[in-house]
């Protein structure tokens, strides 16, 4: 139960990244803005990294050890595009990956 409440509040806060990072490509001299997507950010990877322990501490199998890392990835990538100034044109593209691999794959390979 608790994993699932964890995971729920991982949901918001990133959908609420993704919801500030595309405002941030609009408003791009809101300093608050972009100081709180960070925070966001950073939040939804900490979040991710309990869940993924969790998890993998419950049911350790390769399959679902290889689905943590790669979304860990993704979330690695949303990170490159950002440092290589690539963000504004491929930021919210990253930011639906993130989106997708909260939806599918950590609420489908949650430990029961």
């Amino acid at each position: 139960m608790l994993i699932s409440v964890i995971a729920s509040i991982g949901f918001v806060v990133s959908v609420t990244t993704f919801i500030s990072g595309v405002r941030m490509i609009r408003l791009l001299d809101k300093r608050a803005e972009a100081m709180m997507h960070r925070f966001n950010g950073f939040t939804v990877g900490v979040i991710y990294l309990v869940l993924a322990i969790l998890s993998v501490m419950g049911d350790l199998t390769i399959f679902a050890l290889f689905i943590w890392i790669a979304g860990f990835l993704v979330h690695l990538l949303k990170l490159y595009l950002v440092k290589k100034k690539l963000a504004v044109r491929y930021g919210g593209y990253a930011g639906t990956l993130i989106l997708i691999t909260w939806i599918i794959l950590i609420f489908n390979h949650l430990p029961e």
